[in-house]
């Protein structure tokens, strides 16, 4: 949604909301605040794979009991489970990794920006 607000020109920038209502942040604490953005991001992308296994060696114990007892049927189907969980978790994880790499890129970005801003602001005080 925030890479076709921006594509539109009517994206609000968050960064800049926060740094008009600090008046005093360095670009220390904006990239601070930045990775506070983007912790939920990267937890969820880090964990989804692992939770994508446990679920699927939780398929997999009754797969293997099933084995055991020669229900072939049951093994089959306690295994489309165990596949469909890793391969859910995987793609889910593709897509907040992609999501948080756009959202990284857009905040340094506007970090850039603000950074440039405020050196020009220097500059000019300088001068005069």
């Amino acid at each position: 949604m925030e890479y076709t607000q921006r594509k539109r020109n009517v994206y609000t920038s968050e960064l800049a909301n926060y740094s008009r209502s600090n008046a005093d942040l360095t670009s220390e604490d904006l990239e601070l605040w930045i990775l506070k953005r983007l912790e939920k991001l990267r937890i969820v992308t880090r964990t989804l794979p692992m939770l994508g296994l446990v679920a699927t060696m939780i398929s997999i114990g009754p797969a293997l009991l099933a084995l055991g007892d020669g229900l072939v049927n049951e093994v089959s189907s306690n295994m489309v489970v165990a596949f469909s969980a890793v391969i859910l978790s995987l793609i889910a994880a593709s897509i907040t990794f992609a999501v948080l790499t756009v959202k990284r890129r857009f905040l340094l970005e506007e970090l850039r920006d603000f950074e440039r801003a405020s050196q020009q602001q220097e500059e000019l005080h300088a001068l005069s």
